[in-house]
């Protein structure tokens, strides 16, 4: 996992006492931290709590006790998410379209126009060495094909925060 982000006067990351619990589990336990800008990487073996970290910093768990604040506000509010760019480790792409049109769909979900979506998503897709094979079926890409388009994706928004979940997964 790697962060980075532009440099800004507002803290990256603030945790003030995080826990987050399943049932009797403890995904993270009372965590405090405070990063500046800058790029991180988080390593710890498999249920070490990693995905419940980038899960939570990104607003997709809240925390059972504490306060999560990134670029300075809660994440899961929308102006967030849109400044925030995630290339997760699992798969989530769709089979049957190109991937021009799915990176272009997602960048359009941080309110883009269709056209500038578009030009977002060749302009990422070309800046990772998808320009030749963009307008084929995901469903046809190699493994490392499909992590360059899910990179493509994370920064065609040109986000503030770059989360990468296990980037170089199948990448060549």
């Amino acid at each position: 996992i790697a962060f980075k982000v532009a440099s800004m006067s507002i803290q990256l990351l603030e945790m003030d006492h995080v826990s987050r619990f399943y049932k009797s589990v403890i995904g993270v336990g009372d965590l405090n931290l405070q990063l500046d800008h800058g790029a991180y990487g988080l390593i710890g073996p498999n249920g070490s709590g990693k995905t419940t970290f980038i899960n939570l910093i990104t607003g997709l768990l809240r925390p059972s006790i504490g306060r999560v604040r990134v670029l300075g506000a809660d994440p899961a509010r929308r102006a967030v998410l849109r400044r925030i760019g995630l290339c997760p480790a699992s798969d989530i792409l769709y089979p049957n379209i190109s991937g021009r049109r799915w990176v272009e769909y997602m960048t359009g979900l941080h309110g883009f126009s269709p056209a500038e979506a578009r030009r977002r998503a060749v302009t990422s897709l070309t800046q990772v060495g998808m320009e030749e094979n963009m307008e084929r079926a995901i469903g046809t890409y190699s493994l490392g094909m499909r992590q360059r388009t899910k990179l493509a994706q994370a920064i065609a928004h040109e986000p503030e925060l770059l989360i990468l979940d296990e980037p170089f997964n199948g990448l060549d």
